[in-house]
């Protein structure tokens, strides 16, 4: 018994099983999981580690090559990049696609650093592992407070990430921007006269003054109690009343001798500022399987709750809200969705009347909210990739109800029973229509076949075009012909005959031409393709397209050596002009993150590394905002009115590197011919006429000052290798006599000179107080002081040193940039015997799409398989085959009408029109097959088969067609490419099916050729 047959003869109990499941998809949708991307299992870990008394060659000897070669014994390990600066390292490790247990790679990392910890240098703090670098914040609050201390700012953001656990759902909520604060103490300058006491007096005194321990236990009639000495500071007025022996034997309180006070901590760590006003960024985590939609409601209404008790004075603002993009993208997509629908339904009921086309368009949704279920049960999400597979599948799955709808609607106009006109159509058409529906999935398989992050990405495609179409094609021969039944009459109108019978009459005199002078139409078809080909020199290739969502960002950057307080009052003032200047009113807000890169609210974020003299800026613009020219309007005015400064504006981006940008990698292992052959390539960049945003990642070397001891003189003198550190500290960053603890957070106490923040001048004057003499010396008595310099930052890839060139041009491509170069790239690479390599868009775009193809054959096969299955003609398969690459002349001629760059996206469209297309020649083939089978000649055979499917052939693809105009009109830039390849091969395709299949049937099988 077939399955249509089962159908028919249970007609109620399938219509109660495909309306159940329905409504089950129906009910899922409300809290159906959803984000803006699909969830990636981020390959890449940071490793840090610092030791303050290293200058950066050393750091790089001592600290980054034996955690380098540690890393490099993992399996694993894919890449390798480093990042030195003195006294700390960066190490950012990439594991390699398709490893199969991320978290079990961790922990081999984890274990492999704790191993290392032994041979690195005494002192040195870490290595530290971050495995969470792919967690993506779906919201992120500012917190300010004008007119209050940072504390009470720093303890009001605490109350709120305590606060935000109690969401649901609620992952982690970290804090970014808590600029650490110092106790400094200060000696007065009339101590060390007046009572014969030093800085390391007072040291040693509050070292050991500042004790949080145990000291005992006993027993208490039945219980353990614990005894412990209270010591520990717990204000800045116990550090002031400190009493401190004097040499006289005197006590006196620590106030007496220094000024104490509490300050921003001097090596600034990290800062955040809104709109010129410090700030403190909460950033709130969520955990998998959640509706972001939802759960951004939940917490935004928490916030309300807390907000009620907040202060006066305090201000609170939602920076970012990826709920409210994720809702503005799903409600567009499913808006887009329902057009999609309607249009669908639209040309059926047009094409096919009434009651039949009524009966497709019904089919459509049912097809849809079915597919939910099964989606849900394998773990789909719904963001931007898997709603605009929902549209794109949409166009392709109709085809299945169309062809059974049409078929047994034909049959009963010829005065077939309408119970046996669907019982023949699902009999005669499902096997068919079975082999379609899977030579569509296996061109869209490819991404599912490989591990790289960029095909993953674009897997939920596959998956949902292949649960989508298998759906249809049991709708198709259970659910239509059930209904076909009741609803599909004998058609009346001879209206639509008549002007069906006009256009058959132009097509069958045309056709008559193709099939008399089939191999004039090849050479001509031929002839068109090679042209087109030639056009397709002139199409941009590219990666990913810019996003186009309301925001900026700009990496600020100040010369090498710059401190942080510094960069960070720059960048304060950035985000205050740029909120407050009237020419720019369609920013909203910004904010400025120093330090570090803020977090992570889209997978595409990629703010630089953290440096001192580096800032990040997210801006936010109004929603209507044009953001490519508001771009270049900034890049044009900003540097003007911030001329100390170097800044990259750009729009976000969906990849990891910015859309066009050129990244050129120089690998060698002498820094200065590094340096000099960087430098050439900069120039070579800068000749090309428009080029902007040129620059390498080493810096500019900076000045250093190495101090040697005198080793003969210091031991006569006493004084010993940790009384000059100690005296060096004191006099610039200070000494660290202790803490001062307020509830998790730590103070340190800093002991300073009158001299601190010395500047070169007064290093000479430098007095040197023994720890084992009463007579102190000047630091010059017992050094000698040079200058020198260093590289302020060593970059590495893979154990090699590295340097990345990159650069922007707004009207050509990375590749085409690259290629202005390459003269100047091969005299570099002679020249300072160095190795080039291209990264950034390029290389990634060239790895995805290495990765995807690698498995198309693999899938092509298994069409092959499919088609030798169903005609066992290795000429026939040929036919459909040679049909396929004409598709090329549409796809290639909308690119270059629509002046779109050739991206990862048309790829994977150029892979589902190899699956669509070849239905049209699978259809004409088998129906001239019929013809033959029934006696006629291969030239009667093959035009019947055209007069036969012309008609069904051009509906579907029209509706395919029609069925992405709405997504294309929705100019998501994520899909306006895949689209056009589509509509423009899908129409040249199914034009050039009509002249390629039957002229080469007829060459193949008739004797005559």
């Amino acid at each position: 018994m077939s399955i249509t047959c089962f159908s028919l003869a249970n007609k109620r109990l399938v219509l109660f099983i495909f309306f159940l499941l329905s409504g089950i998809g129906l009910a899922l949708y409300p809290g159906y999981p959803s984000q803006e991307e699909p969830t990636l299992p981020i390959n890449i870990t940071v490793v840090t580690a610092y030791h303050q008394g290293l200058d950066v060659y050393q750091t790089e000897a001592l600290l980054a090559r034996p955690i380098e070669r540690a890393l490099r014994e993992l399996v694993e390990t894919k890449n390798i990049t480093t990042s030195v600066r003195a006294g700390e390292i960066q190490i950012s490790f990439e594991i390699k696609d398709g490893t199969p247990d991320y978290a079990n790679a961790w922990l081999r990392v984890r274990a492999k650093m704790q191993d290392v910890q032994n041979h690195l240098p005494e002192g040195t703090l870490g290595p530290f592992v971050n495995d969470s670098y792919d967690a993506v914040a779906v919201m992120t609050i500012a917190l300010s407070s004008p007119g209050y201390s940072f504390r009470q700012l720093r303890d009001k953001a605490g109350e709120l990430r305590n606060f935000l656990y109690d969401v649901p759902g609620m992952d982690k909520v970290t804090l970014h921007g808590v600029i650490e604060e110092q106790i400094n103490i200060n000696l007065k300058p009339f101590a060390a006269s007046q009572f014969s006491i030093t800085t390391n007096d007072i040291y040693l005194q509050l070292n050991k003054r500042n004790i949080l321990d145990d000291v005992a236990r006993m027993d208490f009639l039945t219980l353990e109690t614990r005894i412990y000495v209270q010591s520990a500071y717990n204000s800045i007025e116990d550090i002031k009343t400190t009493p401190i022996l004097l040499p006289d034997g005197s006590i006196l309180p620590l106030a007496n001798l220094a000024d104490v006070t509490r300050t921003t901590a001097q090596q600034l760590n990290t800062a955040a500022y809104l709109n010129g006003e410090k700030t403190i960024v909460v950033a709130g985590y969520m955990l998998p399987g959640f509706n972001m939609v939802d759960f951004n409601k939940r917490l935004r209404n928490q916030i309300k709750l807390w907000e009620k008790d907040l202060p006066a004075g305090f201000q609170l603002n939602i920076i970012t809200d990826q709920g409210e993009v994720v809702d503005q993208v799903i409600s567009g997509m499913i808006s887009t969705l329902l057009q999609t629908i309607l249009v669908v339904t639209a040309v059926t009921v047009i094409a096919l009347g009434i009651s039949t086309g009524s009966l497709v368009g019904l089919a459509v949704p049912i097809t849809g909210v079915m597919s939910l279920v099964v989606l849900r049960v394998i773990g789909v999400e719904l963001n931007q990739v898997s709603i605009a597979s929902f549209i794109i599948a949409l166009g392709i799955l109709v085809d299945n109800p169309m062809v059974i709808a049409e078929d047994i609607s034909k049959r009963v106009n010829l005065g077939e029973g309408r119970e046996s006109a669907a019982l023949q159509a699902g009999k005669t058409l499902g096997p068919p229509m079975l082999i379609a529906s899977l030579t569509v999935i296996l061109a869209f398989a490819p991404p599912m076949f490989t591990d790289n992050l960029t095909a993953i990405y674009m897997q939920t495609l596959t998956i949902v075009i292949g649960v989508m179409l298998i759906i249809s094609w049991f709708v198709a021969i259970m659910f239509v012909p059930v209904l076909a039944v009741w609803s599909i009459r004998k058609s009346e109108s001879e209206t639509e005959e008549k002007q069906l019978s006009r256009i058959m009459l132009f097509m069958s005199r045309f056709w008559d031409s193709v099939i008399k002078w089939p191999k004039t139409y090849i050479g001509a078809a031929t002839a068109s393709l090679l042209f087109t080909l030639f056009l397709s020199g002139f199409i941009p290739e590219a990666f990913f397209p810019p996003s186009e969502r309301a925001q900026l960002q700009i990496s600020l950057e100040l010369p090498a050596g710059t401190p942080a307080n510094r960069t960070a009052e720059v960048a304060q003032e950035m985000t205050r002009w740029l909120t407050e200047d009237k020419r720019f009113a369609e920013i909203t807000n910004a904010t400025a993150y120093v330090g570090d890169g803020g977090p992570r609210f889209i997978l595409g974020l990629n703010p630089p590394d953290p440096a001192p003299h580096l800032a990040y800026l997210v801006i936010n613009l109004t929603r209507n905002t044009k953001v490519a020219s508001f771009v270049s309007q900034l890049r044009q005015e900003l540097p003007s009115i911030f001329p100390d400064t170097k800044l990259i504006i750009n729009p976000f981006f969906m990849s990891s590197t910015p859309p066009g940008e050129a990244a050129i990698r120089i690998i060698g292992n002498n820094y200065s011919d590094l340096l000099q052959a960087a430098a050439s390539v900069q120039k070579a960049l800068s000749n090309v006429e428009g080029t902007m945003n040129i620059k390498q990642d080493w810096e500019q070397p900076i000045s250093s000052l190495k101090v040697t001891i005198d080793q003969a003189a210091a031991s006569h003198a006493g004084v010993t290798r940790e009384d000059i550190f100690s005296a060096l500290r004191n006099n610039t960053i200070g000494e660290n006599t202790s803490e001062l603890r307020e509830g998790e957070y730590r103070l340190p106490i800093m002991l300073v000179t009158s001299t601190a923040n010395a500047t070169m001048k007064q290093l000479n004057n430098i007095q040197i107080f023994p720890q084992y003499s009463k007579n102190s010396v000047f630091l010059s008595d017992v050094t000698r002081i040079e200058t020198e310099f260093q590289p302020f930052i060593i970059k590495k890839r893979n154990l090699r040193p590295t340097i990345i060139v990159t650069a922007l041009h707004p009207e050509m491509s990375s590749k085409r940039l690259s290629s202005e170069i390459l003269n100047t790239l091969e005299k570099v690479r002679n020249e300072f015997n160095v190795q080039i390599e291209f990264g950034g868009e390029i290389e990634e775009s060239e790895i995805a799409e290495e990765a995807v193809f690698a498995f198309l054959p693999l899938c092509l096969l298994g069409m092959m398989i499919l088609f030798l299955y169903k005609y066992n003609s290795f000429r026939k398969v040929a036919i459909i085959v040679l049909s396929v690459p004409f598709c090329s002349i549409g796809l290639i001629l909308a690119l270059l009408m629509f002046r779109l760059p050739f991206d990862f996206m048309s790829v994977l469209g150029i892979f589902a029109l190899i699956g669509i297309i070849v239905s049209n020649a699978m259809l004409i083939i088998e129906q001239a097959d019929i013809a033959k089978d029934a006696g006629k000649n291969t030239f009667i055979a093959v035009k019947s088969a055209l007069m036969e499917r012309f008609r069904p052939i051009m509906l579907t693809q029209i509706t395919t067609v029609l069925g992405l105009l709405p997504l294309l009109i929705a100019n998501d830039p994520l899909w306006r490419s895949f689209n056009l390849v589509m509509m423009g091969g899908l129409i040249s395709g199914t034009i050039c099916s009509f002249i390629i299949v039957p002229a080469l049937y007829v060459i193949l099988f008739n004797k005559k050729y």
